[in-house]
C-alpha cells in the first residue's frame, strides 16, 4: 500500500508534507535525509511532519532539514501547512503548532499571512567570543537563529563558499541561518539565503523576516518590507513590539505515492 506525500512550494522553497498518522510512526532523521535526496528520494528543502492539533492548535508540525536535523521555525513551511489545514477545515484562520510556539495564520486563496515568533536581537543562540566574525552583521532570532550581513552586491557575495563556515561559526552554538542583504529603497531589500542544515535556497520565510527586522533596526528600511529573493517576493510587517508577520504565496505542486518504507525513497 502506497503512502501519499504532498510536495508544496512557496517562492521556490519546496517542502514535502507528510502526516505522521498515515505513516503510522514518527519520522526519523534517516527518513528525512532519504526523502530530500535529489537523486534517490523526492528532492526538497525539507520535510514537514504533520501531527493532529490540540487545544487552540489546529495542526502541529515537526520541521526536518535535508541533513536530518530539525529546526524550531519555518516561515514558508508554516504558511504551506496553514493552507493545507484550511483546505480541510474550511476555515481561513489556522493556528499551526511549532517548537517556536503556536503561530496564527490567515489564508486568502494562494496568499497566506503568518504571525511568527517575536523577533529578538540577542539571546542564547548568539554568543560572541574572542573568535573574530568576518563581516559586519546583525543577529536576529525569530524562533530560529539568523545572522544578517549587509553587502553592496548580493549576487557577487560568495555565499556558496562562505555559507558553510558562517553557519557553523563559534558565535552560534546551535549553528545559524545566513542572509546577505542590500537595500533597494525604504520598503524593499534584495536577499540571498544560506539555510542552516540545507544550504543556499531560493527563499526562506524566517530569513526574510530576520532581514526586515535587521534592516529596520539599522535604519535602512521601514515596515512593511518587501523582500526580493531568488524565488520570489515576500512581504514582512514588523511591529514596535517585535511582532513579525509574513505574507506570500503557498501552493501544492503535486501528490506523490511512495513506498511506506521511506528510506527506500521509491516513488509510485
Amino acid at each position: 500500500m502506497s503512502l501519499l506525500v504532498e510536495r508544496w512550494e512557496a517562492c521556490g522553497n519546496v517542502y514535502l508534507l507528510l502526516e505522521r498518522e498515515a505513516l503510522g510512526r514518527p519520522l526519523t532523521a534517516d527518513d528525512a535525509i532519504g526523502l530530500c535526496d535529489v537523486v534517490d528520494g523526492l528532492g526538497a528543502d525539507g520535510v514537514l511532519e504533520l501531527l493532529p492539533g490540540a487545544g487552540p492548535v489546529d495542526v502541529a508540525m515537526v520541521i526536518w532539514n535535508p541533513d536530518g536535523s530539525t529546526t524550531e521555525a519555518c516561515g514558508n513551511g508554516t504558511r504551506m501547512v496553514a493552507r493545507w489545514a484550511a483546505e480541510r477545515s474550511g476555515s481561513d484562520a489556522v493556528v499551526v503548532g511549532t517548537e517556536a510556539g503556536p503561530l496564527h495564520c490567515e489564508v486568502d486563496g494562494d496568499s497566506v499571512r503568518a504571525v511568527l515568533a517575536r523577533a529578538r536581537l540577542e539571546g542564547a543562540q548568539y554568543r560572541p567570543n574572542d573568535t573574530p566574525f568576518p563581516h559586519p552583521h546583525r543577529f536576529v532570532s525569530v524562533g530560529n537563529p539568523h545572522v544578517v550581513i549587509p553587502v553592496a552586491d548580493v549576487d557577487g557575495f560568495p555565499l556558496e563558499y562562505e555559507g558553510p563556515a558562517l553557519e557553523r561559526h563559534p558565535w552560534f552554538p546551535e549553528r545559524t541561518n545566513v542572509e546577505v542583504m542590500a537595500p533597494v529603497d525604504a520598503h524593499r531589500v534584495r536577499v540571498r539565503v544560506w539555510e542552516r542544515g540545507v544550504g543556499e535556497t531560493a527563499a526562506c520565510g524566517t530569513g526574510a523576516c530576520a532581514v526586515a527586522v535587521a534592516a529596520i533596526a539599522d535604519g535602512i528600511a521601514e515596515s512593511p518590507v518587501t523582500v526580493e529573493l531568488p524565488g520570489g517576493e515576500l512581504i514582512v510587517e514588523v511591529g514596535e513590539d517585535g511582532e513579525v508577520a509574513l505574507t506570500g504565496p503557498a501552493r501544492r505542486v503535486e501528490i506523490i505515492a511512495v513506498d511506506p518504507d521511506l528510506r527506500r525513497g521509491a516513488a509510485g
